[in-house]
């Protein structure tokens, strides 16, 4: 387990919880509910650690398993009124095109289609809000998206987009070049967002014209300058390691079908979703996957990403605990 772990640590004892709740928000939750959290909190960690060392027949889904607990005790967290009993007990989430993905065998296009659960209470619960470290280790920015209040859905193919310290697996998977290109300057200024890249491969997917229609794009130093005049940002996502290791690097990435946007954590717990669903519902499929029987080309990919998500998102949970953060730019 990774040093995160030291410090989510302290929400599986109850008192310390209502310590955390009292100096962080001013008030007072009740024993009752501070055992809700470090309950959730408790079973997380168990199940990330059980996840370590399982065969990887059922490791997707206790990874998943995990993904949810700590979910659950963030919301617990993040929304005063919640409890236990009244956080939906659905995923929030369901495979809804499987009979046509048997058919073609092409795993990428599984699509995710959301409901009422877990999921949306998550989303909400964090304000869609993604935190990011850009070119440094320390959290420095932030951006906000809005909450899309019908149910949408979203393909295996377009989340993975979203993990650019993945691309090379991904690449390999998909065989293509994904649509994603690093932030080297960012700003805004009186509804006016300047976005500096080097690589303007992908730009019109990045900035569909229905989106951006008054895109402009100028030479800077030593990068293209994309700017246009909203008080939104485009889709981005967080690369955790660069080439420095331990500074992080945000990555931009075409809006998912339908111009919906989503935060990292939301995106992290869709794709743990399906391939926990996989190994839960649809084992054949997934053993034929990992015995190298039929559709192996996406193993490394999912290999990497759930070592991954082993290691990022009790990350990303804490990210939220010691949120806000004094010097975010949003």
């Amino acid at each position: 387990m990774n040093n995160t772990w030291h410090f989510l640590r302290e929400f599986e004892s109850k008192e310390l919880v209502k310590q955390y709740i009292k100096k962080k928000y001013q008030y007072t939750i009740t024993t009752e509910k501070a055992l809700e959290i470090s309950s959730a909190f408790k079973q997380g960690r168990s199940y990330f650690e059980s996840s370590l060392n399982s065969d990887i027949s059922v490791k997707p889904l206790l990874q998943y398993y995990g993904v949810v607990a700590l979910s659950r005790g963030l919301i617990l967290i993040l929304n005063k009124t919640a409890r236990e009993n009244t956080i939906k007990p659905s995923h929030g989430l369901k495979i809804c095109n499987w009979s046509t993905i048997v058919k073609t065998k092409k795993l990428e296009n599984i699509k995710v289609k959301t409901s009422s659960g877990t999921f949306r209470e998550l989303i909400e619960a964090t304000k869609n809000i993604s935190y990011f470290r850009g070119k440094s280790n320390y959290i420095n920015w932030e951006s906000e998206f809005d909450i899309e209040e019908k149910d949408f859905e979203l393909s295996l193919k377009e989340l993975s987009y979203s993990f650019p310290d993945l691309k090379k697996s991904i690449e390999s998977w998909l065989g293509l070049s994904i649509p994603s290109t690093m932030i080297e300057s960012l700003s805004c200024e009186n509804d006016k967002v300047e976005i500096g890249i080097r690589d303007i491969t992908f730009i019109k997917e990045i900035f569909p014209d229905d989106l951006y229609p008054n895109l402009n794009v100028k030479d800077g130093d030593y990068q293209k300058i994309v700017s246009y005049e909203s008080n939104n940002w485009p889709n981005i996502s967080q690369k955790w390691e660069s080439s420095f290791k331990i500074n992080g690097d945000p990555y931009l990435q075409p809006p998912f079908t339908g111009n919906i946007f989503l935060n990292d954590i939301g995106k992290m717990f869709a794709t743990t979703f399906i391939f926990g669903t996989i190994s839960r519902y649809y084992p054949t499929t997934w053993m034929n996957v990992t015995n190298g029987i039929e559709n192996d080309r996406i193993l490394p990919f999912a290999i990497n990403y759930m070592d991954f998500i082993q290691e990022k998102y009790p990350n990303i949970i804490l990210d939220f605990i010691d949120a806000p953060y004094n010097s975010t730019e949003k």
